[in-house]
C-alpha cells in the first residue's frame, strides 16, 4: 500500500476546505506564482469525490522530498510538485500531463458526485424505484440496480465527458441513449413539454430541469 506523505495530507486538507467553493491559493502563506502562467487560473477541484481521484493509491507517489505547502500536489513519478491552481488549467505541468487528466478535470467542473447521488436518491425515495426509467430507460428499474446502483450512475455522470461516453460506461442501449439525449436537448431549448410527457410533475420540474441544465452547461451534449 502506498504511503501518504505530508504533502499529500496537506492536499487533502486544502481540498476539503474547498469542497463548497473555489479557493484562492495565492492567499496561503508561502505561495509563489509560476512566472510562465502567473495570470492564468484553472478549475478548482472540489468535493470528496475529487479527493478520491487525487488521493487514491494509484495517484499516490513517493519521491525524494516532501512537497512544499505552496506546491502540495505531487506529480506521478515523485519528482515535481505543483500548486493546486495549476490543476486543470489547460496547460500540463506534470511531465506526463496528469494534472490535465480528462477524468479528473471533467469531474472538477461537474456537480459533485455526492450532490448528484443525493438528488437521484431523493427522486427514487419520493416516486418509487422505477422512476428514473423515464430518463435512462428500462435498465434504470429497481433503483438503478441493473446499471450498477445510484453511486455508479452518479460517478458516470461526473466523469463522462459526453452523453455517448455515459452510455458506453453504463452499457445503455442506443435507443435509451437517444431518448436521454432528447430529454437534455429539450432542457437546453427550454422545452419542458417533453419532461411533462414523461410524467414529471409540475412540482418536480424545477429541480429536474436545474439538475439537467448543470450537465448541459458542462458539455454533456457536445
Amino acid at each position: 500500500m502506498a504511503k501518504i506523505n505530508s504533502g499529500s495530507c496537506l492536499l487533502l486538507l486544502v481540498l476539503l476546505a474547498a469542497s463548497s467553493s473555489a479557493i484562492d491559493i495565492s492567499r496561503l502563506s508561502g505561495h509563489r506564482h509560476y512566472t510562465k502562467r502567473s495570470g492564468e487560473g484553472g478549475v478548482r477541484p472540489r468535493g470528496p469525490y475529487l479527493l478520491y481521484l487525487l488521493s487514491s493509491p494509484s495517484n499516490m507517489h513517493e519521491g525524494p522530498k516532501d512537497c512544499m505547502p505552496y506546491e502540495p500536489f505531487r506529480c506521478p513519478g515523485g519528482g515535481i510538485c505543483i500548486s493546486i491552481q495549476y490543476l486543470c488549467d489547460g496547460a500540463p505541468d506534470c511531465p506526463d500531463g496528469y494534472d490535465e487528466n480528462l477524468r479528473l478535470c471533467t469531474a472538477a467542473k461537474r456537480p459533485p458526485v455526492e450532490e448528484t447521488a443525493s438528488f437521484l436518491h431523493s427522486l427514487l425515495a419520493s416516486h418509487g424505484p422505477n422512476y428514473l426509467e423515464k430518463l435512462f430507460g428500462n435498465k434504470a428499474r429497481n433503483a438503478l440496480e441493473p446499471l450498477g446502483g445510484v453511486q455508479k450512475v452518479a460517478i458516470a455522470l461526473s466523469e463522462s465527458q459526453t452523453i455517448d461516453e455515459f452510455g458506453d460506461a453504463l452499457h445503455l442501449l442506443r435507443p435509451d441513449v437517444e431518448h436521454l439525449r432528447s430529454v437534455f436537448m429539450a432542457v437546453e431549448n427550454g422545452d419542458i413539454g417533453l419532461l411533462k410527457s414523461l410524467g414529471i410533475k409540475d412540482s418536480e420540474l424545477g429541480d429536474v430541469k436545474f439538475f439537467l441544465e448543470k450537465l448541459v452547461n458542462t458539455g454533456f451534449l457536445d
